[in-house]
């Protein structure tokens, strides 16, 4: 598993996660979204207005998505690295590799 219980919470507990996809120029496209649902390595979060996302993933699947908690006497924050997908009027994104960053 790349995502342990401690990643697991700062994901459940951000109050945003950061997705970024990649633009066929090859420019990220970073999205500010709501809290996500974690089930082992998959993150999934509800679509909103993703269309610029969305058409990413069609072209590449490669995503990051980063999550930050404020805590008490400073924050915990993760980057996560792995691929993406829309499905059923969810974002899932399936991690392969994670980093504390904080």
């Amino acid at each position: 598993m790349v995502i342990n219980e401690e990643m697991k919470s700062v994901i459940e507990n951000s109050a945003f996660l950061t997705i970024v996809t990649m633009c066929p120029d090859g420019s990220p496209h970073p999205i500010i979204v709501g809290s996500g649902e974690v089930e082992g390595d998959h993150v999934s979060v509800g679509v909103y207005a993703m269309k610029v996302t969305s058409e990413n993933l069609k072209k590449n699947d490669c995503a990051m998505l980063l999550a930050a908690q404020k805590v008490e006497g400073g924050a915990k924050g993760c980057r996560f690295t792995g691929s993406a997908r829309v499905s059923d009027g969810k974002f899932i994104f399936t991690a392969t590799k994670a980093e504390a960053l904080i």
